[in-house]
């Protein structure tokens, strides 16, 4: 389907993101139901749960607007060698506008006793392919045309580092993603050479941790940070709050962004559901700009019981 560029205010979200917006200082997908997917910002988390764990993301952003951010993400995990290790596999597609990246990773992790806990050291390696489909854009001025033809594909690799420690209480994580800062060049047929823009290194803090109030309470505060390459970075602050071992019920505030809900249920030891809806407070409110995302887990190998696992994270 195309559209005027005047009118395409896609494109230039598309072109900020390329670029990196030195306000959200983000170049990657954005998920709020990260803290039931950890392996998403840390391949040290491989195998932390001790079970073969699989999950699935699927997010729709900003609904209503004609080329809005569209992303599924699917991750597998478990532990290896008497779960001193883990392995782990990621596949993320990510579409916004004319642009659609698709990653995958394979990530491994080595832990052992720290403290009260366990001390993960994690590597993630995989690549990224970029598909730039210029068919989608009309320009209103013909001169101002980036390539002229139909789509376009570029392959880039990545490379992960983080570090993850938890006690069953307690987590603390540290990720530095696309350690390769892969350039990605984007052919233009009027100008020689090129265009590329660098894929950023990302910098990543998480740290939550769960208070048992009684049997039927946990409150679980976290936080995340990130940032990419020298530009300011962002938090995620977020509340939850844990009924009767079933049900998450919680809430994220962004900084200059807005506010999100966050749903879990956990159906029993080896199946669990998520939903978030988030509503900004910068200037998308006015246009009304919601997203929604839908989360799926199941962990295999645990022996059958009705009682729920006190799992916190």
């Amino acid at each position: 389907m195309r559209m005027n560029i005047q009118h395409s205010w896609w494109l230039v979200a598309l072109l900020v993101l390329l670029l990196v917006d030195q306000t959200k200082a983000q170049q990657e997908a954005q998920f709020n139901q990260y803290m039931f997917n950890p392996l998403g910002i840390n391949p040290a988390y491989a195998g932390s749960r001790d079970v073969l764990s699989a999950v699935a993301l699927f997010r729709t952003q900003w609904v209503g607007f004609e080329g809005a951010p569209n992303t599924q993400t699917f991750a597998i995990h478990g532990p290896i060698r008497r779960k001193r290790m883990g392995l782990g596999f990621q596949i993320t597609n990510d579409q916004i506008g004319p642009r659609n990246v698709m990653s995958t990773e394979v990530d491994y992790a080595y832990r052992f006793p720290f403290l009260k806990g366990q001390l993960g050291l994690g590597l993630g390696g995989g690549f990224y392919y970029h598909t730039f489909d210029w068919n989608k854009i009309t320009y209103k001025d013909q001169g101002d045309a980036i390539p002229t033809y139909g789509a376009q594909q570029v392959i880039a690799p990545n490379a992960d580092f983080g570090i993850w420690y938890n006690t069953k209480k307690l987590y603390v994580g540290l990720e530095l993603a696309h350690l390769t800062q892969s350039r990605v060049n984007v052919s233009d047929s009027s100008v020689n050479g090129g265009n590329a823009y660098r894929q950023f290194r990302h910098y990543s803090f998480t740290v939550g941790r769960a208070f048992v109030v009684s049997e039927k309470i946990v409150l679980k505060p976290s936080m995340l940070y990130k940032q990419a390459g020298l530009f300011r970075g962002g938090f995620d602050f977020n509340f939850s709050m844990l009924f009767d071992q079933r049900l998450w019920a919680g809430m994220t505030i962004r900084p200059t962004y807005g506010g999100v809900v966050i749903l879990e249920y956990i159906v029993n030891k080896k199946m669990r559901f998520g939903y978030s809806f988030d509503y900004p407070f910068n200037q998308f409110r006015f246009s009304r700009a919601t997203s929604h995302e839908i989360f799926i887990g199941f962990d295999f190998g645990i022996p059958r019981s009705n009682t729920v696992s006190p799992r916190y994270f």
